[in-house]
């Protein structure tokens, strides 16, 4: 049977306009995974699990509330169930040897080419995690969509709480783009995106464009981001900002009450 999940080989890029310029791409790995397939790749992908130990997992509990329950009954918490014709992709790197960190994780709620709404998990270095529900999408032109709204969680130590979120979607069968822009006072602060082209999930596939670079997987996202900190505080002296208590019910882990 053929599977809708996906290996993306790509990369991930940040570009930074105010108060510096600074910027970097990295190439990167990422999969798509259709939820309700996750134990089929199991059974078809030895070295690959559904909460269960292996080189490559998924668990359910690294998602959205962090509750030990399938991530699509997570995700009705927030969203409308799926209806007949849909299903959800979960754009996200697993577990590798035990070990992820994923600043943003995006749930795909499709329905066959048709993009419908979109859940942009993001997670910040100090352990909380926040959730943005993106219902009112716009489709601007051919497997192309849009989003907006306000920031309500702390991220980088170098941008404070102020300004909104332009999203930008673009999905074929030859091409995956999502993009993160910031924006302050209608111009732009930061713009970030991850893009890639898919390749069929196989034993042979991970192992080729995980595997075998391991760099520009989930393992290397901790030591990149301290790396692009230390450039940002030393070199281009920016300013940092404490983090706040969350106040947004949208944020669903807050260290603090851990």
């Amino acid at each position: 049977m053929t599977l809708n999940s996906r290996i993306y080989r790509g990369i991930v890029t940040h570009e930074r306009q105010h108060p510096v310029s600074h910027a970097f791409t990295y190439p990167s790995t990422f999969f798509a995974f259709d939820l309700t397939e996750l134990d089929q790749i199991a059974e078809q992908i030895a070295i690959f699990s559904h909460n269960k130990r292996n080189l490559i997992r998924v668990s359910d509990q690294d998602y959205l509330y962090g509750e030990p329950m399938p991530i699509n009954q997570q995700l009705e918490k927030l969203i409308a169930p799926e209806r007949d014709g849909e299903h959800t992709l979960l754009i996200s790197s697993p577990r590798y040897f035990g070990y992820a960190f994923n600043p943003v994780n995006f749930h795909l709620r499709m329905a066959g080419t048709q993009l419908l709404s979109v859940v942009a998990e993001v997670n910040n270095t100090f352990g909380d995690r926040h959730v943005y529900p993106l219902k009112d999408l716009k489709q601007t032109a051919d497997h192309t969509w849009t989003a907006q709204c306000s920031k309500a969680f702390h991220v980088s130590p170098f941008n404070n709480m102020e300004g909104d979120y332009h999203f930008t979607f673009k999905i074929d069968e030859k091409h995956l783009f999502m993009g993160v822009d910031l924006y302050r006072d209608g111009k732009y602060v930061l713009k970030t995106w991850i893009e890639g082209k898919p390749r069929a999930i196989t034993t042979a596939a991970i192992f080729r464009y995980s595997l075998l670079h391991p760099f520009d997987t989930a393992l290397n996202s901790m030591p990149r981001i301290i790396w692009q900190a230390a450039l940002l505080y030393y070199k281009k002296k920016l300013q940092v900002y404490k983090r706040p208590s969350p106040t947004s019910e949208n944020t669903l882990i807050d260290k603090d009450e851990k």
